[in-house]
Formats: structure tokens, sequence, C-alpha cells
């Protein structure tokens, strides 16, 4: 028994608010066409190009006012997390006690798998140690780079 091939449903154009639009642009010869859809992949790559500056004012403003989120009606606005480096992290071992490091720090070692992990601090933790003071402080915010956060941009559902 020989199977035979399905046939393959017709491709569903995409849709265009304008009707009158779609008529004319079907009246448009190929090499119309073309010119049309480099006009507006030139006008798509400089507006793209705007949007990602805005994004970068955001992201230095968020950064300078340690902010992780902005409201907004229309767009959603978060910063992800830092990159910390544990070498730096690593001079508050005396600092913090050992029953705080301990619950900060997982150092190295091997899963069950025979992967490497290097050392680790649960940040959430880390953070909570600033509460010891200025010194603290001063070495968990050198040891993040605010500039390794994401930036995430969403439009919201309407």
């Amino acid at each position: 028994m020989v199977a035979e091939p399905k046939p393959r449903p017709e491709p569903t154009p995409p849709t265009l608010p304008d009707r009158e639009l779609i008529e004319t642009l079907s009246k448009f010869g190929n090499s119309e066409l073309l010119d049309l859809f480099a006009e507006f992949a030139a006008k798509q790559e400089e507006w793209t190009t705007k949007m990602n500056y805005v994004e970068y004012l955001l992201h230095q403003r968020m950064i300078a006012n340690k902010t992780k989120t902005i409201d907004h009606h229309k767009v959603s606005c978060q910063m992800g997390t830092p990159t910390t480096y544990p070498d730096m992290l690593m001079a508050l071992r005396e600092t913090v006690g050992e029953e705080r490091w301990n619950k900060g720090f997982t150092p190295a070692h091997k899963e069950t798998k025979e992967v490497d992990v290097p050392d680790k601090f649960d940040m959430r933790v880390v953070n909570g140690w600033k509460a010891l003071g200025d010194h603290v402080t001063g070495v968990i915010e050198h040891a993040t780079d605010p500039h390794s956060a994401k930036l995430t941009l969403k439009l919201k559902k309407k």
C-alpha cells in the first residue's frame, strides 16, 4: 500500500487593515513591489535604530536610579539580573559571619553528572548583608556590574 501525499494548504497572505491598499499593491509589478519592500526595510531600520537609542537611554537611567522596573500603560519595562563577580565577594567571608556566609555561598563542586560547578552566590541572601554596613555594601556594589543587566521592553497586549 502506497501512502498518498496530503495536499498542502494554500499559504494565507498577511492581513492588511486597508482593503484599498491590498488592491493597489496587487496591481504593482515585481520591480515596484521590491522597491516598496526596500523602502519599508530602510524605514524599519531607521525606526529600529531610534528604538535602540531609546532603550539605551532607559537602561542608563535605570542604572543611575537603581530602578528595576518602570510602570507604563503601553510598555512593560524591566531590568534583568546583573552579573556579579564572586572573587570580589569572597572578601566578605570574614565580615558577614559563618552562618550568613553558608546561606549565601555555594562552593565549587562536581554535580552527579561530573559537571564542574563554579562558586555561586545567592544574591537574594547576599544583598541582605548590606545591613551590616557601608563597607559590606561597598564590596557588594563593587562586585556587581549593573551594565550587564538586560533591559526588557515589551508592548502590553491591548
